[in-house]
């Protein structure tokens, strides 16, 4: 396992749109870094406490099972032998399972209270990872490198104010051929509050600036709601060929009362009145 903070500077193949002294308009007025600073205080605080809470499934990880979802692993493929970059890859259980089947695994994430326990349980574990602490949007700039796979996941796009910039990345990193995959909460699914009432507008993409959450700590942090139809047009607009589209009526977190867990661990609302998450799978057309 590698730790490191920081690699040597590269050029990137493709003009990157984003200017880190742009200003949002819209309910905050917060340049980007702040926010991005905002929420990496956020993080370390919240994850020893998410850790400490189980929050997430260590035990059966450190069983040996894959913290992938049975249809994530379908979806992705097979990824023996092939070099996979985990962005906003949080404590690293889902690097690690990466790890696991063969792939040779870079993990990013802003927050180094997150890294560290990514760099504990690959040392616990004895499974062969990188981790790597940086913004998303710098990954250009510190990693340079192409990979086979892009791989992210849940709860991932609201704590980026700008998609444009992060599908260049993605098309940035990875190999002519290489494939992008996403599992993510749906954006509709926001719109409803805790009661399960609707709470503002599916189509409001504004940051908004909260002190309270629903998980981690009750501490100063910054969302984004981004719609589905702008995740895929961002990722359409950097070069890559969509492949996919799925929504599930289930969701990877009790997120209201009444919802039932199904037998593969996953939430449902009774019925499946509407989709809870979505994938994408993308790819970096050769030339």
């Amino acid at each position: 396992m590698v730790d490191t903070a920081l690699r040597g500077q590269g050029s990137p193949r493709r003009r990157n749109r984003f200017t880190r002294t742009r200003h949002l308009d819209g309910r905050v007025n917060e340049d980007i870094d702040t926010i991005f600073e905002v929420n990496r205080r956020f993080w370390d605080a919240s994850t020893p406490s998410k850790m400490e809470v189980g929050s997430y499934p260590l035990g059966s990880f450190r069983e040996g099972m894959s913290t992938l979802f049975e249809h994530e692993h379908d979806e992705l493929g097979d990824v023996m032998g092939k070099t996979v970059l985990h962005l906003q890859c949080n404590n690293g259980l889902e690097t690690l399972s990466l790890a696991r089947e063969g792939a040779d695994v870079v993990g990013v994430d802003i927050s180094d209270e997150s890294l560290r326990y990514a760099r504990e349980l690959a040392a616990e574990t004895g499974i062969e990872a990188e981790f790597l602490r940086c913004n998303v949007y710098d990954v250009p700039a510190v990693l340079n490198r192409e990979f086979d796979v892009v791989y992210t996941s849940r709860g991932v796009l609201v704590w980026l104010p700008d998609l444009a910039d992060w599908a260049d990345i993605i098309a940035h990193s990875l190999t002519e051929g290489g494939r992008f995959y996403l599992f993510e909460g749906h954006p509709i699914a926001d719109v409803y509050n805790d009661d399960g009432e609707m709470d503002g507008s599916y189509f409001d993409s504004c940051p908004r600036r909260y002190e309270e959450a629903g998980f981690g700590v009750d501490q100063e942090h910054y969302l984004t709601q981004h719609t589905l139809g702008g995740v895929v047009s961002a990722l359409v607009s950097s070069g890559l060929q969509i492949e996919f589209v799925h929504e599930f009526p289930f969701a990877y977190w009790r997120q209201w009362d009444g919802m039932v867990e199904d037998e593969r661990g996953r939430w449902r609302v009774p019925g499946d009145p509407i989709p809870l998450t979505f994938s994408i799978r993308a790819v970096n057309p050769e030339t």
